[in-house]
């Protein structure tokens, strides 16, 4: 396992130097599966699509919305970036132009004209305009919508988080449309990534009739008008989405498939058991206990590397949780180690801090995070990624006023599936026979997981977050007071959207202002800024990091070719198309 971790790592490093060295295709990193082999047979659990030129999409849950512009889950983004196109994308090589041919960048760097192609038609065949862009960007930061990307807005363009707050004009945002294809925005400070931020679904445009239909519009075959390669065909709740190809797409003449038909299967072995009985064509639902199996045995297994951490969030609002001393106990009581050899075995890399090693440095020559001669991140903010720090752990619990634990007692929620159970239950024994506390475990099926952790009725709950692009504030903005995102409820004032959140963590702050600095900086001395971001956040341990993901997908090759994953982890099917029987 050792040769394969130390892979993974490369590949990590590789992919974040080669997005920001010139978007070249990384070596040793395949842009689709590896080379056709055979599958096993098994019972088929999944119906087949009745459509036989449908290629058939595992993904997983089922989404909240897919609505661009208010979206905050992976699902969504999924769904999106395959139905919906920004004025950039994120292609297996880098960014590459999407909406917009070509864009200008102002000798100072703070001013973006993208320049529209005139053939990008929606798919009711009426043309995309800057307009179209103009109306979906600024639903993003209008505070009515009270969307929770709103902070991919107001972040970065000038002008907007006045607006957002209440202290500033919509008319001041500094967002332009000289004419119905050119769309211009002026940033904050001069940012190196952003036409790799804005390839993110989130920015994707919105028609404003469709919106205008009322909330779920999106998932209204007769309202969901999209500009992507395929478009909306059919959805039945807690079962599929049909997504046919959009003939009106831009590049609709390069587009093989003649369409998806998404399945929800969320649990890993009949989601695997649909895969090798070929019901299921592109999977990454995978069972942990599998993984040896399927990397010593199937050449239709890609593990790549992914711009995430996996962790469990705290509630900084709850009285237990509350308590930092409690908080930091839990983490260091963690054998991150086991978890990643014995449990999700696909190459994870164990956590030291909450920013993976992919992030974004700007001399582009190092991972994030220093190794040491086994590949492990070294120990940082009291975190040994070899192994639980129990004695140091228990003194903490100690001084919070739980000597050998007695009295504590913390529940884990998770959302419904097998690998995510299996990751809480060892960690649940791993609190317990560490600490000699009490710990429950409650799953909830996703939609109603979402809203759980977003309105802090939980202590500790199962998370994870991949960046849509490799800078620290991809990850980190979702902890800023004004992001609603922040579930773990860590705000010094009060934000109108999270109603539910009233009781206020003074040191939030200070988080705020070092994530503000971090922004208006370039270069080193935004790199040394956001070390001393992540610093003061880990000070708090409001989430409990346990290990860096990676991506391990299953394309079944004797049946497709060309589906791709992008350098964000994205599942591609622009250019797949389903291979003769």
């Amino acid at each position: 396992m050792k040769t394969k971790r130390l892979v993974s790592f490369a590949l990590a490093v590789l992919m974040s130097v080669a997005l920001f060295a010139g978007c070249g295709k990384t070596e040793g990193t395949p842009t689709t599966a590896p080379q056709s082999g055979s599958t096993t047979s098994a019972s088929a659990p999944v119906e087949p699509t009745g459509n036989s030129d449908y290629l058939v999409w595992n993904i997983g849950s089922e989404p909240k919305t897919w609505d661009p512009n208010l979206g905050n889950e992976n699902t969504s983004d999924m769904l999106d970036t395959n139905l919906f196109e920004a004025l950039t994308y994120q292609s297996v090589d880098g960014i590459e132009p999407g909406v917009a041919e070509t864009w200008d960048v102002s000798d100072d760097g703070l001013t973006y004209t993208f320049h529209l192609r005139k053939d990008a038609k929606w798919s009711d065949g009426t043309p995309v305009t800057a307009n179209d862009f103009y109306y979906a960007w600024m639903r993003m930061c209008d505070p009515e919508s009270a969307s929770p990307a709103a902070a991919g807005l107001i972040d970065y363009i000038a002008g907007a988080r006045e607006y957002f707050t209440g202290t500033g004009k919509k008319e001041d945002v500094k967002l332009s449309v000289p004419d119905d294809y050119t769309f211009v925005c002026t940033l904050l400070n001069a940012l190196p990534y952003w036409p790799a931020q804005i390839a993110g679904y989130n920015y994707c445009p919105v028609k404003a009739e469709s919106v205008a239909a009322g909330e779920g519009w999106e998932k209204r075959p007769e309202t969901a008008i999209s500009n992507g390669p395929f478009v909306l065909e059919e959805y039945q709740i807690g079962s599929h989405l049909l997504l046919k190809k959009n003939e009106h797409y831009w590049d609709a003449a390069n587009v093989k498939l003649a369409g998806i038909k998404c399945v929800m299967v969320q649990d890993a072995n009949t989601a695997l058991q649909g895969f090798e009985a070929g019901d299921i064509q592109a999977n990454d639902v995978i069972p942990k206990e599998e993984m040896p199996r399927l990397i010593a045995e199937n050449p239709n297994l890609y593990i790549g590397p992914n711009p995430g951490t996996y962790f469990i969030e705290f509630n900084c609002d709850n009285e237990i949780t509350g308590n930092v001393l409690v908080r930091k106990a839990l983490a260091l009581a963690v054998d991150r180690k086991m978890l990643t050899e014995q449990i999700t075995r696909a190459g994870e890399v164990p956590a030291t801090g909450f920013l993976p090693l992919s992030c974004y440095k700007s001399d582009s020559t190092a991972e994030y995070r220093t190794l040491d001669e086994s590949g492990f991140p070294v120990p940082q903010y009291g975190i040994d990624p070899t192994k639980a720090l129990v004695d140091e752990a228990k003194e903490l619990l100690k001084q919070a006023g739980y000597p050998d634990g007695k009295g504590l007692e913390i529940d884990i929620i998770y959302n419904t599936s097998d690998n995510h159970k299996k990751i809480m239950e060892a960690v649940q024994q791993m609190w317990t026979e560490n600490l000699g506390i009490k710990v429950t475990l409650r799953n909830e099926e996703w939609n109603v997981f979402l809203d759980t952790r977003e309105q802090g009725k939980y202590q500790a709950a199962r998370a994870g977050w991949i960046g849509s692009y490799y800078d620290a504030s991809s990850m980190l903005k979702q902890f800023v007071s004004t992001s609603g995102s922040n579930d773990i409820q860590w705000r010094w004032q009060a934000y109108k959207p999270a109603s539910w959140d009233t009781k206020l963590n003074p040191e939030n702050k200070k988080f705020d202002e070092l994530y503000n600095k971090a922004m208006s900086l370039s270069g080193a001395e935004r790199d040394a800024a956001w070390v001393a971001c992540e610093d003061y956040f880990m000070e708090y341990m409001p989430v409990c990091p346990l290990y860096y993901y990676t991506l391990p997908v299953l394309i079944d090759l004797d049946k497709c070719e060309g589906v791709e994953i992008a350098k964000n982890g994205q599942w591609l099917f622009k250019h797949a198309e389903l291979l003769a029987n």
